[in-house]
């Protein structure tokens, strides 16, 4: 039976750095294609290491191994164990051996020492108990580890020693297959349309690299590659055709670790500025994980300059700017830790820089994004008064902006965007009527913007407000309106696509809409169409999902569509409905057990679960379903927030458990706002 994760990465608290490091490191790394054509007579190797499941948490309120970490580990091929003293003294990492020797697979178990020593008698040996002893405490034969230790294999080796077992390969043919891929793709460089332009940067970096210390050649190196993603970037990207600058980034990013700290003041705030581009092109094409490295490098190197001249603003400025970027790739990696910590540091930076020069426009928009940023971590956190607060003071200051400057499409731009956020927060705070003009206020903003046809992203946002105003008139119960905004949003994105086809934000985008689209035929009673759109909705999520695994925000919609296709089956099969729905499930259930717990997974995992105990309790299994609610109603009421339609799930619920007649605060709560959803009934 296929598992759905290629390992299961246990490690202790204290290790979390070597764990990240090996997750992205394994789910990043590109199988030679010489070795998958080696293997092809055989089982055929992979063409990536994903997906790597990360336990996150130590479960130190726990007794025993959660179910959802049973649940993920009898769903993966293998255990990587992250070895040192903490881990050896670590409860949960021994218990995770220990479950994982149960189901039969302790052929499967390969160790990775980053601390520590394997000597099994020395006080810090780096090895669990359960490796070295089995449960009648006979002795194990001494473990083999990938070693980290530049004395040892060193981080590359030992990466590849632990990719070789998951692939089943010999370690030797991986690396001499690996180095062979490596030194091909140093020396490429992209083709298409820009050719010339990247053999040219191919060729300077080239002559660089043979000659480090040669300034001339660097600069020349550093000036081609800031043009490629500065000027060249900024004409590529209103057509949404980022994708060529693939090679270019690629080429960038390695040129860069091999310059380390090399270079004047000017190169260095060059490197800063050309690092901050390659993470946006990456951060466009959903590339979360390596736009998120490309963003810290451009900040640690940003910080730099601005600490040895704490008087220069625009090192100040590109400062704020890649702590910007730093928090919105942890954002969409729903990482809110990080996100908050960096835009509140952007805050910091957008306020100085206006204390400096009052009256700078550029410096006034930084506050207004500031604000905005923070509102978005609000409510994210489930604190949707606050969010509003920090909304209205960013469209307070985008309105005086437009005011001045009122033939501005950028400003007028950021202003749509503001009020869409207002919608946002409204809505989260069950003002439907406030909700609706808000975002009807932004939609109206942006059409203008999308009707000039100067930029993508004013057209991208343009379809986004179409979907979300859609389902403001659903909560609302007005079908015919949502029909329009939604069928707008999915022509928006439709368009879109055509200009790039591998740009996921619009892929995803354009699945949201086709998924809500869905809903609505089903509860019209226009199954083949409601089918049709479905169907479009889960390749979307599915092709975003295969490339990404770590964006749980479209794991999360996924898993909706699956549930969503689950119900659209069950009058025909029930046993087939359960098994999407065991799938849904599941992946709610990683996400939960993967990341910080937030308000919107917490009600996409509600909303699932419901779905779930209702196919469970219809496929007669009544015990189950109502354990799957219970749990469900748990986690709801695990967090003291109102959202109607975490309101609406909870009612559902139960009503599930005790009866039409129980929920009547939930149904009062509901009439008072005017929420007629006819998806929660």
């Amino acid at each position: 039976m296929a598992k759905q994760y290629r390992a299961f990465i246990s490690y202790s608290h204290q290790d979390e750095r070597w764990a990240k490091w090996l997750q992205r490191s394994l789910e990043h790394y590109r199988i030679p294609e010489r070795l998958k054509r080696q293997h092809a007579g055989e089982e055929p190797l992979p063409g990536r290491l994903h997906p790597i499941f990360r336990d996150r948490d130590e479960l130190a309120s726990s007794s025993d191994l959660s179910e959802s970490i049973r649940s993920a580990m009898r769903d993966s091929h293998a255990l990587i164990i992250i070895c040192s003293p903490a881990a050896a003294h670590s409860k949960w990492v021994n218990e995770e051996i220990r479950y994982f020797q149960s189901l039969g697979r302790s052929e499967r178990i390969y160790c990775l020492l980053v601390e520590g020593r394997p000597e099994r008698d020395r006080p810090d040996c780096a090895f669990p108990p359960a490796l070295l002893h089995d449960d009648s405490d006979q002795r194990l034969p001494d473990p083999l580890a990938a070693d980290v230790g530049n004395n040892a294999d060193g981080k590359r080796d030992a990466m590849l020693k632990i990719a070789a077992g998951l692939l089943g390969v010999g370690i030797d043919d991986l690396k001499q297959r690996d180095a062979q891929r490596r030194l091909r793709a140093r020396g490429a460089v992209t083709a298409a349309s820009l050719v010339i332009m990247l053999i040219t940067v191919g060729f300077a970096i080239s002559a660089h690299l043979a000659r480090t210390e040669a300034d001339i050649r660097r600069a020349q190196a550093e000036g081609l590659i800031s043009f490629m993603l500065g000027d060249l970037r900024a004409k590529l990207e209103p057509v949404g055709r980022l994708d060529l600058l693939d090679a270019v980034g690629d080429e960038a990013m390695n040129y860069f670790a091999l310059l380390d700290k090399r270079g004047t003041e000017q190169e260095v705030y060059s490197r800063a500025m050309a690092l901050r581009q390659i993470g946006e092109v990456r951060f466009r094409q959903g590339h979360l994980a390596s736009a998120q490295e490309a963003f810290e490098e451009s900040r640690d190197v940003n910080e730099a300059l601005f600490k040895s001249a704490p008087e220069n603003s625009t090192y100040l400025f590109e400062l704020g700017q890649a702590e910007f970027w730093v928090g919105y790739a942890a954002l969409e990696q729903s990482n809110l830790e990080q996100t908050e910590v960096s835009f509140t540091k952007y805050m910091e930076y957008s306020s100085q820089l206006l204390s400096r020069e009052p009256d700078n426009t550029d410096y006034r928009l930084e506050l207004s994004y500031a604000h905005s940023n923070l509102g978005t971590v609000a409510l994210e956190n489930g604190d949707p008064q606050i969010a509003l607060r920090h909304f209205q003071q960013s469209t307070s200051l985008d309105e005086k902006l437009v005011a001045a400057d009122p033939e501005n499409l950028y400003l007028k731009h950021q202003l749509g965007n503001g009020y869409s956020w207002v919608g946002a927060a409204q809505l989260e705070l069950g003002h439907l009527e406030e909700s609706e003009s808000a975002y009807q206020a932004a939609l109206d903003s942006l059409s203008d913007l999308h009707d000039t046809g100067e930029n993508r992203l004013f057209t991208e946002h343009y379809g986004q407000n179409a979907y979300h105003l859609g389902n403001v008139h659903m909560h609302q119960g007005e079908l015919k309106e949502a029909e329009f905004h939604f069928r707008r949003a999915i022509e928006i994105f439709n368009e879109l696509e055509a200009f790039d086809p591998d740009n996921a934000i619009w892929r995803s985008d354009r699945g949201i809409s086709a998924y809500h689209l869905a809903e609505l035929f089903m509860l019209t009673a226009r199954e083949v169409a409601a089918q049709d759109q479905l169907a479009r909705a889960l390749a979307d999520f599915e092709q975003i999902v295969a490339a990404d695994p770590g964006d749980f925000r479209v794991v999360e919609r996924l898993a909706l569509a699956e549930r969503l296709l689950a119900l659209t089956m069950l009058d025909k099969s029930v046993e087939q409905a359960l098994e999407l729905s065991d799938r849904a499930q599941s992946r709610m259930l990683g996400i939960l057990a993967e990341e910080t717990v937030k308000t919107r997974t917490i009600l996409n995992a509600s909303i699932v679960a419901e779905t779930h105990g209702r196919i469970l309790w219809r496929s007669g299994n009544e015990e189950s379903a109502v354990s799957t609610w219970e749990r469900a109603l748990a986690l709801l009421t695990s967090h003291d927030q109102f959202r109607l339609t975490q309101v609406a799930v909870e009612r559902q619920i139960i009503q599930h458990l005790r009866g039409e007649d129980t929920a009547s605060r939930q149904t009062t709560q509901l009439a008072d706002a005017g929420f007629k959803d006819p998806r929660f009934r």
